[in-house]
């Protein structure tokens, strides 16, 4: 059993006002908290990073984990974004955790997996890990894909009513993580790499919000595209990618969550820092 999240709530000295009045708003108001931020990144200099390390490693590494390990790094910085909602309380998480939405071919659905401290691993230590999962994934013999068997033989009606009062509990208390399947509540932020073979150019994203709540930032990658800019009055084609954000107006700012999105496009338009090692590695 694990505890997430800290054992105290924030101080109201330490949430910004407006962010207040989104998290004290009534019902009734029918407030909208979502924030979605866009930005695009130039990706010649990542993709030929990733190129150069698969070409020398052994661990085969994609976009999806330099955005992960992106991700951990700007919540390393930016700590006061690793927090969610419980209640009308905004508490910290104990750790960094990255979900990562990925296609479960065996199942035929999308599933989550969790990353732990992505900000102290290297980028080959998050590829294992992930195709590690993937590959579970794909045999169907790991623990929580046995655990996600037995949740989808469980009957609608009794599904909605296990769902009801777990989200209950969820939003207004401070629960442990006491199993496989509630594991992902120790992530506060969730990835997609929608930048595969085939995907469509990303002009605009709006992903939803995870039934448990836990996810307060959603970062969402898109695929290369061909751009032209100027370079010293010269045209010079250059690729970039789109990078699109979603985070809860009760937890963080527009001012915040560009400073964050700055961050992630600086690493990752220099993506040798995604090699840096953690003082706490």
């Amino acid at each position: 059993m694990k505890w997430p999240l800290a054992d105290r709530a924030l101080p109201n000295a330490d949430i910004p006002l407006y962010n207040r009045y989104y998290l004290h708003a009534p019902k009734s108001s029918h407030v909208d908290p979502v924030i979605v931020m866009g930005t695009e990144f130039e990706a010649d200099a990542l993709l030929a990073f990733l190129q150069e390390k698969n070409r020398a490693g052994t661990t085969v590494l994609t976009t999806a984990h330099a955005l992960i390990r992106a991700t951990g790094l700007a919540l390393a910085q930016y700590p006061d974004m690793n927090v969610r909602v419980v209640g009308r309380c905004v508490r910290r998480f104990r750790e960094i955790g990255i979900r990562m939405a990925f296609f479960h071919r065996k199942a035929n659905e999308i599933d989550l997996l969790l990353v732990a401290s992505p900000d102290k691993k290297s980028i080959e230590q998050i590829s294992s890990e992930v195709w590690r999962r993937l590959l579970e994934a794909a045999r169907g013999n790991g623990g929580r894909d046995r655990d996600l068997a037995r949740m989808r033989k469980v009957p609608a009606f009794w599904f909605r009513q296990m769902m009801r009062f777990y989200a209950f509990l969820d939003r207004h208390f401070h629960l442990p993580a006491v199993s496989r399947l509630d594991e992902l509540r120790a992530g506060s932020a969730m990835v997609n790499d929608l930048s595969h073979a085939g995907a469509p150019p990303l002009r605009s994203y709006k992903p939803s919000r995870f039934a448990d709540g836990s996810d307060s930032i959603n970062l969402t990658l898109g695929p290369a595209e061909k751009k032209l800019v100027m370079r010293g009055g010269v045209p010079v084609e250059i690729r970039v990618m789109p990078l699109f954000m979603r985070a809860d107006h009760r937890l963080a700012d527009a001012y915040q969550i560009g400073r964050f999105l700055a961050a992630m496009r600086e690493t990752l338009q220099n993506p040798e820092r995604l090699s840096v090692a953690s003082a706490d590695q």
